[in-house]
């Protein structure tokens, strides 16, 4: 058997399989259904591959090219070993499938052509399918963001109007020196923020992050330590989540939570209610003037205790 079937096998079977099982535990039902494709193609392919068929290698090939490809756009936007090594796994089963020497299903030279079987197209049909689903889910997630926002209110989409067009400076502060003599911002774990949020009346803002994340490193050094950026998350209740976290903080795990809330990338600021309900999110890395404009249209829009009047 070829080598690039072996570890294509491999790869799709163990890590696509993964990383599959972990979608089908978050809130948004694209992710889930992401998941569930994900899973049942990798599944098919590491069969397919494995028994030497022709459909196999060709969609297997197709499918590494298209997860080096989503995963090198997030290491672009995050860095990280995790989406490097995706990268380098998916590209290098895609050379492999698509090099005869190493993908091609070897067979004895006097064997005849045979029709494929009917388990045989079953499979490839089963595993297209889930391919269209993935790609499918894949877009149906992307466009949850602008169907939710033509579903808000009327004077919520109005805000937003005006928030683009409002000019590039920023909100010059009144009370920047007062962030100083208040100290560091605290930050909670999201147990505990979402007990005060009920208390106080106030949204959450939750940060969701990893360890290895370099734009989220640098957005703690240079937004949330700027004066008029702590000075406005006062107002709220600031959480910080490590979405990758498997240890328990109030009975709640970070790797959880990032499940719960469809975190796809990091940095993600996630607004939440006290009830737990999502408000708003930013996905990516926002400078401090930045972060200002967008975190007071939210405040503002949510018409809570916290809004400037």
């Amino acid at each position: 058997m070829p080598f690039g079937s072996v570890f294509g096998a491999i790869v799709f079977g163990v890590l696509g399989s993964v990383l599959g099982t972990r979608m089908l535990g978050a809130e948004a039902v694209p992710l889930r259904v992401k998941g569930a494709c994900l899973v049942l193609l990798s599944l098919t392919l590491a069969v397919g591959l494995l028994t030497k068929r022709t459909w196999a290698r060709w969609l297997g090939a197709f499918s590494a090219i298209w997860f080096a490809a989503s995963a090198f756009d997030i290491f672009l936007s995050q860095s990280g070993v995790f989406p490097l090594t995706v990268v380098l796994a998916t590209a290098a089963v895609a050379v492999l499938l698509i090099v005869p020497a190493t993908g091609r299903p070897v067979r004895p030279d006097s064997a005849a052509p045979q029709s494929p079987s009917i388990a045989s197209r079953a499979l490839g049909g089963v595993a297209s399918l889930a391919l269209a689903g993935f790609l499918g889910a894949t877009a149906w997630s992307m466009a949850r963001a602008p169907a939710a926002a033509e579903a808000a209110p009327p004077e919520l989409r109005q805000a937003d109007a005006g928030q683009a067009d409002s000019p590039s400076e920023a909100k010059p502060p009144a009370d920047v020196r007062a962030a100083s003599s208040e100290g560091p911002l605290k930050w909670h774990d999201f147990a505990d923020g979402l007990k005060k949020a009920r208390q106080g009346r106030k949204l959450i803002v939750a940060d969701f992050y990893a360890t290895w994340c370099g734009p989220c490193k640098m957005m703690e050094k240079q937004t949330f330590r700027d004066p008029r950026v702590m000075t406005r998350l006062r107002d709220v209740v600031p959480v910080r989540i490590d979405a990758e976290e498997t240890v328990e903080r109030g009975g709640l795990k970070g790797i959880d939570l990032a499940l719960h809330y469809g975190i796809e990338m990091y940095p993600t600021i996630v607004v939440i209610d006290g009830d737990g309900r999502e408000v708003a999110r930013n996905n990516g890395m926002l400078m401090p003037d930045e972060f200002l404009r967008w975190i007071d249209g939210v405040i503002e829009r949510a018409g809570t205790a916290v809004a400037r009047s």
